[in-house]
């Protein structure tokens, strides 16, 4: 009896490290924030430029990510990029100005870009394209249990010490570390490394063939990925949620207290609720892009999020926002599920780290853009409510983008059907 292919005991340690990478790294910034705030003394619009940093940071990384994976390989970035996290949240964690801050952000950031681009990369080294979609979605989940965790953990933390935040700085770093060893010990670059095919590819080839993702690029195949209007236009979509969804993520809390009047205990049960929901949300979009293809399926991500952002600035009540909270969540990390998904499917093997570095810039420039442009609304207005509808339009403009992508798609395959037919 055969056993259990090692490609999923990888995608259990990639699941992991997006944890530690997205889920504590980034998402946890949303859970600290508004407590790292008071603590230090910021305003919202410093506010906003120290959520930028981690933005910034992201940028950079990505923009060079794909080449380190192909000359390092991935096991050595993403665990190099995992210490660079723990190194920004300890000194987040001991933050007592606002320049602080602002570098101990920039680190989670670099270090955040700079591991979950090649995480998500080898899930889909691992799985067969018939299962791409779904692997990149587990992995994906990792992060929707960071957001759990930080969710419970901060507000826990902080009401027994208002120093609480320092500490839940110090515990995320702690847990990072684990993950460290724990990779150090078990990931591997390819399933070619130790004789596999990729799960749903069969199971015994020979050790000596390389993989694609590690192996040199041959023939310009970076200006291929630069030159493809597809990956351009797949590039600017992201862009648009970078911008729209960062309202949710980050601000989900401080709205809910400072807007809606929530305890901060009740805020971070909402978020935490998001969490939950998101869990689910890349293996369910993987899937179902899958099955509708994967411009159609990212539309209706990006319709149902222009909705919930829109419904969420017009009520107070628990129960409602706790159902759109969840709405959601269950569509959150569909985006970045079938973003990558989509650029595997555009490009040669060799040249996707470049690929989803590039569109991953695209995602950047929106997340650096977003919490600069509504911090000032928010501190112009002291409310969140301006924020929250941009965010939504931003949002409806990307969903919009990808319906006239894969009505034009569809177009040309019937075209070419008709013609192949009249060819016959």
């Amino acid at each position: 009896m055969r056993g259990i292919h090692k490609g999923w005991m990888i995608l259990t340690l990639l699941f992991f490290t997006m944890l530690a990478s997205l889920g504590f790294g980034r998402f946890s910034l949303g859970a600290i924030l508004p407590f790292m705030r008071e603590g230090i003394g910021l305003d919202y619009k410093e506010m906003g430029f120290v959520a930028s940093a981690a933005f910034i940071g992201y940028l950079i990384s990505v923009a060079v990510v794909g080449y380190f994976v192909i000359r390092f390989g991935s096991k050595l970035v993403i665990n190099i990029s995992l210490f660079i996290i723990i190194i920004g949240m300890i000194i987040c964690a001991n933050a007592v100005s606002f320049s602080f801050a602002l570098l101990g952000c920039l680190l989670l950031g670099v270090g955040s870009g700079g591991s979950s681009i090649p995480a998500m990369g080898l899930a889909g080294k691992w799985f067969s394209n018939k299962k791409k979609g779904m692997a990149i979605g587990i992995a994906m989940g990792g992060v929707g249990l960071g957001i759990v965790i930080s969710g419970l953990l901060v507000p826990s933390i902080v009401s027994m010490s208002v120093e609480g935040w320092r500490f839940s700085w110090y515990i995320l770093a702690l847990v990072t570390s684990v993950f460290i060893f724990i990779n150090a010990l078990f990931l591997k670059n390819a399933p070619e490394d130790i004789g596999l095919k990729s799960v749903g590819e069969g199971e015994i080839v020979n050790r000596n063939v390389t993989s694609n993702l590690e192996s040199p690029i041959e023939g310009g195949g970076d200006k291929t990925v630069y030159r493809n209007k597809k990956v351009w236009v797949i590039g600017f979509i992201y862009l648009s949620w970078g911008f729209s969804y960062l309202v949710f993520s980050t601000f989900l809390v401080d709205y809910l207290m400072i807007d809606v009047g929530y305890t901060k205990e009740l805020a971070g049960l909402f978020f935490s609720i998001a969490g939950i929901a998101s869990i689910a949300s890349g293996f369910i979009w993987g899937v179902l892009s899958d099955i509708l293809g994967r411009m159609y399926a990212l539309s209706l991500v990006l319709i149902i999020q222009f909705a919930m952002l829109i419904a969420l600035s017009f009520t107070n009540s628990v129960v409602v926002i706790g159902a759109e909270v969840v709405i959601y969540g269950l569509t959150l990390w569909g985006v970045p599920t079938i973003m990558n998904a989509s650029v595997a499917d555009f490009v040669s093997s060799s040249t996707v780290p470049i690929a989803m570095g590039f569109v991953t810039i695209f995602f950047s420039v929106g997340q650096i853009i977003s919490p600069i442009v509504t911090g000032l609304i928010i501190e112009s207005t002291n409310q969140y409510f301006g924020a929250f509808i941009l965010s939504a339009v931003i949002s409806l403009i990307g969903g919009l983008t990808c319906l006239r992508m894969h009505y034009i798609q569809h177009a040309k395959q019937r075209l070419y059907l008709k013609s192949d037919n009249v060819n016959m």
